[in-house]
């Protein structure tokens, strides 16, 4: 991801295991070196024995609670489609001194989840409290204002996605180069150029790219 210009963070010895943080404007990613879920959301929020009252209250089940003032405060709970949410009470990393703006595939607009009704997912981040839009074209889709969240249909595209605002001109093999490899674009995408791309850590990245034309020849005149 740093190839990408992501920029490394520093991070702390919260979890047992080796763990690292890059991060661009907006949005941080986490590499666990373990961990049962393949994936995860992770949001920084104080006191969290007050959130679980708060979901509790509004009927959202919350899968696990870790609270006191002996430990690392932690509670997790799971959107429609089953993306692991989990919610701590501290970062567990030290952003960079400076923020990427952009990243080699544009800015990074943040993650997009698979959802089997968009009614329904709209209707959970409403529940806490957050404005839900319905996205912009290409495909059907929500955005979660006030996050770097989105949510589409799985029947476009069966798995979360980085999303990112696109780059000019790209050369595929500093794509490669980067750890990257080129998938077969995404079908519900017909119409607007893209990449669809995956990292070594197996997370897809879709990223628009504008069409380059090519020079028009000049007729000759005599």
């Amino acid at each position: 991801m740093q190839r990408l210009g992501f920029a490394a963070a520093a991070s702390g010895d919260i979890w047992p295991h080796a763990y690292g943080v890059v991060a661009c404007e907006g949005f941080a990613i986490g590499l666990h070196a373990s961990g049962e879920e393949r994936l995860s959301l992770v949001f920084v929020r104080p006191d969290v024995a007050t959130l679980e009252r708060e979901l509790t209250a509004r009927f959202i089940e919350v899968e696990r609670a870790q609270l006191g003032s002996d430990v690392f405060n932690e509670l997790t709970l799971r959107e429609p489609g089953g993306m692991l949410l989990r919610v701590i009470g501290a970062r567990t990393f030290s952003p960079p001194p400076e923020l990427p703006e952009r990243t080699a595939l544009g800015r990074c607009r943040g993650l997009s989840l698979p959802c089997a009704d968009l009614a329904e997912a709209r209707g959970f981040w409403e529940r806490l409290d957050l404005d839900v839009r319905a996205g912009e074209v290409p495909w059907d889709s929500i955005s979660v204002q006030g996050l770097p969240l989105a949510g589409h249909h799985s029947a476009d595209f069966k798995e979360p996605v980085l999303l990112f605002d696109g780059a000019g001109a790209w050369d595929e093999d500093t794509l490669r180069a980067a750890g990257l490899t080129i998938e077969r674009p995404v079908a519900a995408w017909r119409g607007h150029p893209h990449r669809l791309l995956r990292g070594v850590e197996g997370l897809a990245m879709i990223a628009p790219r504008t069409a380059t034309r090519r020079p028009r020849k000049q007729r000759g005149s005599g």
